[in-house]
């Protein structure tokens, strides 16, 4: 299904009671946002990903699962699932590519009998560390200083705890730390940026690699999934007309968060080599949604048995399926192309939730 793209809005609205927004949230999540008819509400704080939810395809829908407050009984099932530790790995690097760190989380021992999937998750262009978590090691506040997962951003920690839940090993790799920028590249003018496409889908297939060695790993059910810079890495990987490189295993299925589309429009032979499931906000003015439907009608003019699932949510902006408040960025490339008005970037509870849904459907899908 495809949403059509929504005007802008900047006004904020009143604060709904938390009864009031559970109920919105819900309805909205199961059939307004699939009619393509839902609000957008950047005044709600968005629910978090590490909430305790049933592991069922529905579970990120399904009553009481959802809330602003958590009552008691919750916040105790919450300490009895609490996140899984990461363990710091490195990645083989070759001539061209610098040995990589990266963060792997296994599922819990004994919820998972056979052999385990695998999602590769590419961070975007701020990079995978905390701002507040120094490379010496530094824990962020509120987090185990035990655990190498410290030193992620919420974001990644809590995407990694909600994987695990659902039975997948985890593995994030860090494109930006071992060249020098561990906080990022996003105000880097795109044309000048060393780390380009081609340097992030060398790291992608390394990780691929890699997991593929693991014991206990399936290695015919690895999903790549990405998030803005990582989401346009993760296109770039599955683009079926870059050769393969030899004891790569392939990609089963991809998941994209608002990537920036428009080098994958421009390259008139890009086709899919992997089922694909891309997220967008309809009004994204970072990433613009517009630009990925355009990639969707190509790739399936060329290939017409592609899957190519595109959702685009009305309202919502880039990372909307974070918790931060909206707020503006002048300090990006695309910022200047908007006479000074900048981008708008934060996160929209109701375009989460239904993102969340179709993730845990398209992950269980077995045929995507």
């Amino acid at each position: 299904m495809v949403h059509a793209p929504a005007t802008p809005q900047h006004a904020s609205r009143a604060a709904r009671p938390a009864g009031a927004w559970l109920r919105a949230a819900v309805a909205l999540g199961c059939s307004a946002w699939l009619a393509g008819a839902a609000a957008h509400t950047p005044d709600l704080t968005a629910p978090a990903l590490d909430a305790a939810a049933p592991l069922t395809p529905a579970g990120v829908l399904a009553p009481n699962a959802v809330s602003r407050t958590a009552p008691a009984s919750a916040a105790a099932a919450r300490a009895a699932v609490a996140p899984v530790p990461a363990q710091r790995v490195q990645l083989r690097g070759d001539a061209a590519t610098p040995a990589l760190t990266a963060y792997w989380f296994l599922p819990r021992e004994g919820t998972t009998p056979r052999a385990l999937p695998v999602v590769v998750a590419l961070h975007g262009c701020g990079g995978l560390l905390a701002q507040r978590s120094p490379r010496d090691g530094t824990a962020a506040a509120g987090t185990d200083p035990a655990d190498a997962a410290a030193l992620l951003q919420q974001r990644y920690r809590e995407y990694a705890h909600w994987l695990t839940e659902r039975g997948y090993a985890v593995l994030m790799p860090d494109s930006f730390s071992a060249r020098g920028k561990p906080h990022g590249i996003c105000a880097e003018p795109i044309d000048n940026r060393a780390i380009d496409d081609r340097t992030r889908r060398a790291d992608a297939l390394a990780a691929l690699r890699w997991v593929a060695q693991q014991p206990a790993v399936d290695a015919s059910r690895i999903v790549l999934l990405g998030w803005s810079n990582g989401a346009q890495a993760v296109l770039a990987t599955v683009d079926a007309s870059r050769s393969w490189p030899a004891g790569t295993p392939p990609v089963e299925r991809a998941v994209a968060f608002y990537p920036g589309c428009k080098r994958a429009v421009q390259q008139h032979s890009f086709r899919l080599r992997a089922p694909l499931l891309l997220m967008i906000g309809g009004a994204d003015d970072w990433t613009p949604a517009t630009r990925c439907a355009m990639l969707q009608s190509a790739v399936q003019a060329r290939q017409p048995g592609a899957r190519f699932r595109l959702e685009i949510y009305p309202g919502a902006y880039h990372g909307f399926d974070g918790t931060s408040e909206l707020h503006r960025r002048t300090d990006v490339p695309a910022a200047a192309t908007r006479k000074g008005q900048g981008v708008t970037v934060g996160g929209d509870a109701v375009a989460r939730v239904a993102a969340l849904a179709q993730l845990d459907s398209w992950l269980a899908s077995p045929d995507p």
